[in-house]
């Protein structure tokens, strides 16, 4: 068991690897996959302009999100709180997490149930990096789930105006070969 002090004095200070904190204990952030890295950014830049001039921000796996004693990374986040603390979002609407294999479990389980609970947030963005398709959770909807997976499907996102294609999103992406299945 590491502290909530020790984690924010020490781990969450490193420069090479990123740490979460979740129950007391340290979870170090894998290196993220090129496909992870351009699903972020197709979400990251699109909400940077779309944002100048509002009270909200756009990050991309910097700023931390508080829930209870979890600290967690999330790949991109919209934050219209105040820019006060410099670390961590303090009034988080949107969070987006690509998910991959090693990820998955922590992103469908710790993370949503604690994400559910910051009052602020009215959006929960889950791409996944190997294949097209996103899920969006929206807190007006009581958190079901909506899917989507076809190049023209247009994803909305009301709490920032904001509107993206599948297509969009998966830009540049380049998907793993599918491994076929030959008999012997």
């Amino acid at each position: 068991m590491v502290s909530e002090h020790e984690y924010l004095t020490h781990y969450s200070q490193l420069p090479d690897v990123k740490y979460e904190y979740i129950n007391g204990e340290i979870w170090a952030i894998d290196n993220a996959s090129k496909s992870h890295n351009v699903i972020a950014g197709n979400f990251y830049v699109p909400f940077r302009q779309h944002l100048k001039g509002t009270s909200c921000m756009a990050y991309m796996e910097t700023q931390k999100v508080k829930m209870g004693q979890n600290y967690y990374l999330p790949d991109v986040i919209v934050d219209c709180g105040k820019q006060d603390d410099k670390y961590t979002a303090t009034q988080a609407i949107v969070i987006i997490e690509v998910l991959s294999e090693s990820t998955r479990e922590t992103d469908l389980t710790f993370k949503l149930n604690d994400y559910k609970k910051i009052p602020s947030l009215q959006e929960y963005v889950l791409a996944e990096q190997d294949f097209m398709n996103v899920t969006v959770l929206r807190r007006n909807e009581n958190w079901a789930a909506q899917f989507y997976s076809q190049s023209d499907d247009l994803i909305e996102l009301k709490s920032i105006d904001f509107a993206i294609t599948v297509a969009e999103i998966y830009t540049d992406v380049v998907f793993p070969e599918k491994k076929h299945f030959q008999a012997a």
